[in-house]
């Protein structure tokens, strides 16, 4: 059984001394030493023959060791300073003295006070305390059940027979002395920890103020890659706080700039005084939360914790029987935030309130940060002491790669006309010289390319064709998965008429990790520009993951005549002049803003057993499109992006927008023809299952 002294947790805080009779010569040269102002009597590490006496010194370090010395007084009287044995001990640099005492009668109670003696002439003593030597023992599980945030120990006691005062704990830290640096926590299920961490564990058992200390023993957390939550504002709030597995789990709380949950003291001095987020003082972003994301999670700042105020509706939920608030975005997404009380030194409180903290410093009391703070009634910004245990839940910005332009080669690359950008290729020359690290590639659902072209406009031959495809090639380092443009006007290209901002895209079903080729082509530009040395490529982004989706107003989509003609169906998405726009005026002129590439899936249903004798059965639908500004636009009419209708079921339009787009005036799909062969109009229904915007801002 390994013994330890546990400081800190139940160091006592009394501070008594005394001085042996001394004359005054001898005081005063006892005077013009060390002058101690305290020492304090600690705790007693036990077995049934033996103890480790403990206490502290303060304002020793600066004597000589031939000057003083330490140790305890010990005995079975009540005042052993008087009629006890003293015991030589041994003092480290932080003053923690240590003495010592053995063969011992088990059962028996003994009294005892850390001594500092000066110059072999005066006295200092701690309080008086005592311990049972004691053939207790506290033995805790080996951890089982471990997960992310969880782990299962149990705590066992034996050689209590008789004895009743007396009580045992578990202590958890993240050292391997968890009874000098741990706290406290209930045996059994132990719940918000951090992942990928390593605890070091011990129980004891305390008689009287003897304690008696079992072997530390180890676990480690699982890994754990948090989930994040795309509510369409500047960062994705996570799904779970930080130390929790589910939503509906508190987490741990943590004190302001403490990155292990551990820290539980009441000073001010203990904890972060400045803005932290995305530092080595930010528990969300020492964390590995990140799995094979090129972003770094970070506490929201104060800027962030307003914006998902503002941006999200607010309402008090139970899940799984816990209340919180629920934050829910106009794109549908939501996050629950558990009302989890707040701590306050080792004591928590249990309010029906939840305080998160962000990592900004208070701008009014360098002793408050800002918080998201919310109740049943209410969510808002506020202020926390920074001793304060509070939840945290991280944010993680959309991952975003920007290539070094000096490294980026553009031109015909390949001499056959097309004009490639070359971002990264490991058969050209950014091989060598890379504008980007491809190893930071990394996505599972899509990646979108933005890009600006200068010096084309005004610089092509005379004849020139004006209008150009540009698209992804891509491969990952398995050369799976990638995208191959064929340049032709499909839902991942964009179109190329000049100076501009463009973008071009790809999804995927499965793990991308890497680049073997990244390039994008412009079919046939390189052929028809008269001098390359003017055409420059700039301001590349590269978007892994992004949020490509546009929430839609489900409840003024409506089936309809185009125009009253009695002869074309239309799929009223907004209309600022039909019933859309009495609905709802304006809808789409703030949340609706984009550029390039639009693309609207939807379902229509009521076709089928629905058509008059004779129908054609088959009709074509296009996308239309205008800005709230009437520009850019779309009226269809183009050789690509259409469907054909030929029953119930879901379909996809696409039209390229030549321009930034904000709002919308007109928005709907038309479907030629359909109107005047349906037999019941009424019997028709549609929904837009998507709008996917890859160029939105």
């Amino acid at each position: 059984m390994k013994l330890r002294y546990l400081s800190g947790l139940l160091l006592a805080t009394a501070a008594l001394w005394g001085t042996t009779a001394c004359t005054d010569d001898v005081e005063y040269s006892v005077a013009t030493g060390t002058i101690i102002s305290e020492v304090t009597t600690g705790s007693a590490s036990v077995t049934a023959v033996s103890a480790t006496l403990t206490g502290t010194v303060k304002d020793l370090s600066g004597s000589a060791s031939s000057s003083y010395s330490v140790g305890a007084y010990y005995g079975t009287s009540a005042d052993p300073t008087t009629g006890g044995t003293r015991k030589l001990g041994s003092v480290d640099d932080s003053g923690t003295i240590t003495a010592e005492v053995t063969e011992l009668t088990t059962g028996t109670t003994y009294y005892y006070a850390i001594f500092v003696t000066l110059q072999d002439e005066v006295t200092y003593f701690g309080d008086v305390k005592s311990f049972v030597a004691t053939q207790a023992a506290a033995s805790a599980s080996a951890a089982t059940g471990i997960t992310a945030c969880s782990a299962t120990i149990n705590v066992s006691t034996s050689g209590l027979s008789g004895v009743d005062d007396y009580s045992y704990a578990l202590l958890l830290g993240q050292s391997d002395d968890p009874a000098d640096d741990g706290i406290e926590v209930t045996p059994g299920v132990i719940s918000g920890l951090l992942p990928a961490t390593t605890y070091y564990y011990t129980a004891y058992v305390q008689v009287g103020d003897g304690y008696v200390y079992d072997s530390v023993q180890s676990f480690t957390t699982e890994a754990q890659s948090m989930e994040y939550v795309d509510l369409g504002l500047s960062v994705l709030w996570a799904a779970y706080n930080i130390g929790a597995e589910s939503e509906s789990e508190a987490g741990a709380l943590f004190g302001y700039g403490d990155v292990t949950g551990l820290e539980r003291s009441t000073s001010t001095g203990a904890y972060a005084s400045g803005d932290i987020a995305g530092t080595d003082s930010d528990v969300a972003y020492t964390l590995d939360l990140d799995g094979d994301s090129p972003m770094s999670s970070q506490l929201p700042t104060a800027s962030h914790v307003a914006e998902l105020v503002s941006g999200t509706t607010q309402t008090w939920e139970t899940v799984d029987g816990v209340e919180g608030m629920r934050f829910t975005a106009a794109n549908g997404n939501s996050i629950f935030l558990p009302a989890a009380g707040y701590r306050n030194g080792d004591v928590s409180v249990a309010d029906l309130v939840g305080y998160y903290w962000s990592g900004s410093l208070s701008t009014t009391h360098s002793d408050y940060a800002t918080t998201l703070s919310f109740d049943s009634s209410s969510a808002g910004a506020g202020t926390s002491k920074r001793t304060l245990g509070l939840s945290v839940r991280s944010v993680r910005p959309y991952a975003e790669v920007s290539p070094d332009a000096s490294g980026l080669v553009w031109g015909d690359i390949e001499g056959g006309g097309t004009f490639r950008i070359e971002i990264y290729n490991e058969y050209g020359s950014t091989s060598s010289n890379p504008p980007i690290d491809p190893s930071t590639i990394k996505f599972s659902n899509n990646m979108v390319v933005t890009f600006t072209l200068s010096g084309i406009t005004d610089n092509l031959v005379d004849g020139a064709a004006g209008t150009y495809v540009a698209g992804l090639e891509y491969a990952d380092t398995d050369w799976w998965p990638g995208y191959w443009s064929g340049l032709t006007k499909g839902a991942y290209e964009a179109i190329v008429t000049g100076d501009g901002t463009y973008t071009v895209w790809m999804e995927t079903d499965s793990e991308a990790d890497g680049a073997v080729v990244f390039c994008v082509d412009i079919g046939s530009l390189a052929a028809d520009i008269v001098d390359m040395s003017a055409v420059s490529v700039s301001d590349v982004s590269i978007k892994l993951d992004a949020d490509v989706n546009q929430a839609v107003n489900a409840d003024i989509v409506e089936f309809n005549n185009k125009d009253g003609n009695g002869t074309d169906g239309r799929i009223e998405i907004y209309n600022e002049y039909g019933n859309s726009g009495s609905a709802a005026n304006g809808y789409y002129n703030s949340s609706l803003t984009f550029n390039g590439m639009m693309i609207v899936d939807f379902t229509i249903s009521g076709i089928d057993g629905n058509l008059v004798s004779g129908a054609a059965g088959s009709y074509n639908t296009e996308l239309s499109y205008a800005a709230a500004s009437w520009w850019p636009s779309y009226w269809g009419g183009e050789d690509y992006g259409s469907a054909t209708v030929t029953g119930d079921g879901s379909y996809r339009v696409y039209t390229y927008l030549n321009g930034d787009c904000v709002g919308a005036v007109v928005w709907t799909i038309e479907v030629y023809g359909l109107w005047q062969d349906l037999v019941d109009s009424s019997a028709v229904s549609v929904s837009i299952d998507q709008v996917i915007t890859p160029g939105k801002n």
